[in-house]
């Protein structure tokens, strides 16, 4: 019989992103919207009217993320369910060290926010104002649970689960 190691880990902290979550988002963006028709000669309708450019930012997220994992030649693990969760369909198998999970998270953050920046300039002015406040809006959860990581000890682990991020420490 062959030795076998099994860890069991320790929960230091679970960040969960449901209903209430999506939906300060999307009051976030109604804001943010808004705040630029006000500021912006742009008006509020045409901003709606294009909101369906929205749809890129999550599919920029997705192939950010498996632009990543192909990079530092990690296999991926995402399930249809995380599809549609807050982290677009981000995820591993298995728990990951933390460097990782902060190194995934913030090229995610920072590629999407470059490249919405980057269309910005050819899109007409009411579709790069939308696909930017999104941008910011669809990072809001990824960046404040990177801000939480801070705080976490440099040898937890981090999973990916359907609607949340666990930070685990082994105890062995």
């Amino acid at each position: 019989m062959k030795e076998q190691t099994i860890y069991s880990y320790k929960l230091l902290l679970r960040f969960r992103w449901r209903f209430p979550g999506l939906l300060f988002q999307l009051l976030l963006l109604g804001a943010s919207l808004l705040g630029v028709s006000l500021w912006l000669p742009v008006a509020l309708e045409q901003l709606l009217v294009s909101s369906y450019i929205l749809a890129g930012v999550p599919v920029a997220h997705f192939l950010l993320f498996r632009l990543y994992t192909h990079i530092r030649s990690i296999s991926p693990g995402t399930t249809p369910d995380m599809l549609f969760s807050a982290w677009w369909g981000a995820g591993f198998r298995l728990p990951q060290p933390l460097a990782l999970y902060r190194g995934a998270e913030w090229t995610v953050i920072l590629g999407s926010l470059l490249l919405s920046a980057a269309l910005f300039v050819w899109l007409p002015l009411s579709f790069g104002v939308t696909l930017v406040c999104g941008a910011i809006v669809f990072a809001f959860p990824r960046l404040l649970i990177l801000l939480l990581s801070i705080r976490q000890p440099k040898q937890c682990r981090v999973k990916y689960e359907s609607a949340s991020v666990a930070f685990l420490l082994t105890d062995g």
